[in-house]
């Protein structure tokens, strides 16, 4: 049985009147806050911050107070992991998961998948199952410009040329820590997720430090067909393995030292 350390860290809420990096801005069109936005959380690696989306939970492997599961991200956001398990995971609740592993990465179109450790609580998003095309309505979302998960940044979007099979364009700018972040259809499901763009320029947008945050444009993503290909790669994520797997006895709860290491910090 493969080992994941969990840290659970209870934290105190600070308050925040700043809100969203860039809403004051009119260079996105926002949306609306809604549910699938909590299956958002934050990757962090020692150096950056990036954005990701649970896309799965395994409800026949408990952890703790969770289960095991998986995360989409860009694979930038942890390309300098090489397997060292030092992968972070942040909810929104501020829980955290550690040792969170790569298991499955396209390196040419930036995508990753992550096998993290889930709290109960948190719903996955849905992926889709078809590509994104030209004028198709879209809604990103990212943690660009040091934002924090309560205050996720969210705007609509609409696919644009050359978008293809693989990748995604679209007439929108983004922010750093916007990387992984996912990309959703108009049905709420995932299509992709955040790589970055080509020209930087200076925005006029302002971090809640104060400080001047240079924007990226377009916004460039892989398709779905990226996404379900990478799946395919990990047993958990292929499709119909939930059909294949009903009917099983029940998990075994991993309760033990030597099967997991759960630790309860404050800051």
């Amino acid at each position: 049985m493969r080992s994941l350390a969990v840290t659970l860290l209870l934290l105190v809420a600070q308050p925040n009147a700043f809100g969203q990096v860039g809403k004051n801005s009119e260079l996105w069109q926002w949306s609306a806050a809604a549910e699938h936005h909590k299956a958002v959380v934050e990757v962090k690696l020692e150096g950056g911050t990036g954005t990701g989306v649970i896309i799965h939970v395994n409800r026949e492997k408990p952890v703790g107070d969770g289960h095991q599961g998986y995360c989409l991200t860009a694979y930038h956001v942890v390309e300098e992991d090489k397997a060292k398990r030092e992968i972070k995971v942040k909810y929104l609740d501020n829980r955290v998961a550690s040792r969170c592993k790569v298991v499955a990465f396209d390196k040419e179109l930036d995508v990753a998948i992550l096998w993290v450790w889930v709290p109960s609580d948190v719903e996955p998003a849905k992926v889709a199952r078809t590509n994104i095309k030209a004028r198709d309505g879209l809604e990103y979302a990212g943690l660009g410009g040091g934002s924090k998960l309560k205050d996720l940044r969210h705007f609509k979007g609409k696919a644009s040329l050359p978008s293809n099979s693989k990748r995604i364009y679209a007439d929108v700018p983004l922010l750093p820590g916007d990387s992984g972040g996912p990309v959703f259809n108009e049905n709420k499901e995932v299509v992709g997720v955040i790589s970055g763009g080509w020209f930087w320029w200076d925005g006029g947008v302002e971090g809640q430090t104060g400080s001047k945050i240079s924007a990226t444009w377009p916004a460039r993503s892989c398709n779905t067909d990226a996404v379900r290909k990478l799946m395919a790669k990990v047993p958990d994520l292929r499709t119909g393995k939930q059909l294949v797997r009903t009917g099983r006895r029940r998990a075994k709860r991993l309760t033990t030292t030597k099967q997991l290491k759960i630790k309860v910090n404050k800051r």
